[in-house]
């Protein structure tokens, strides 16, 4: 039987260590974080800036977690999209699988 509440807190602590400054616990029950992540600009353009928000469901890595993006600065609607098109497309690629 998988200890899926086992499974969650190894990866949490994983995705902290990777995304240390940009990495927030939201909650742990369920487990709920956000992370941050930016573009490096050229001088001219401006950064995008996206933060993205993950809940654990109960039976996740088995199930996919739920996402949103949370904030965004610079990022057009339609790059919003692209954004969640990935993540789902990602989420279901890697079921069963911790990151």
């Amino acid at each position: 039987m998988t200890d899926y509440s086992e499974e969650q807190r190894n990866e949490l602590e994983a995705l902290e260590s990777i995304y240390a400054d940009s990495f927030t616990v939201l909650s742990t029950s369920p487990a709920s974080f956000s992370i941050t992540v930016s573009s490096e600009a050229e001088e001219e353009e401006e950064n995008v800036v996206v933060t993205l928000k993950f809940t654990y469901v109960e039976t996740y890595p088995d199930e996919a977690p739920l996402y949103e993006i949370i904030s965004q600065e610079n990022l057009d609607d339609s790059d919003s999209s692209g954004i969640l098109a990935l993540l789902h497309e990602q989420a279901q690629k890697n079921l069963g699988m911790c990151r």
